[in-house]
């Protein structure tokens, strides 16, 4: 509830991701993943009508959470993979979602980087 209020404050320009206990989001470079401990139980759906062998239908996992155009705290699930680059661009409209500062291009400049 608290994690809602704040995205709320900060209006339609944060993405917020969720992350179960028993679950991590590992980066590597420009890629993700997704992942858990075999077994224990989590928030994520395994998919329709699908349990785990020990009978979970819930697992371990990432939740991306956003302001819609009317001010309501959406949420998804995470993909389990994939590209970095995608996932901070996952909301429906990314355009509304991510705001680059004036300055980047300056910072960019001053700070090259750096090379083998």
């Amino acid at each position: 509830e608290d994690f809602d209020q704040m995205l709320e404050q900060f209006g339609q320009y944060e993405l917020g991701l969720g992350i179960d206990h028993n679950a991590a989001l590992e980066v590597d470079g420009d890629d993700f993943r997704v992942v858990s401990i075999p077994g224990e139980a989590g928030s994520v759906p395994i998919s329709d009508n699908e349990e785990e062998e020990d009978g979970t239908t819930f697992v371990p996992g990432v939740w991306l959470k956003f302001v819609d155009e009317e001010g309501n705290v959406q949420r998804k699930v995470c993909p389990r993979s994939g590209s970095l680059s995608d996932l901070l661009q996952e909301v429906n409209d990314p355009e509304k979602h991510i705001l680059v500062d004036d300055r980047v291009d300056l910072c960019r400049k001053e700070n090259p980087l750096l090379r083998d």
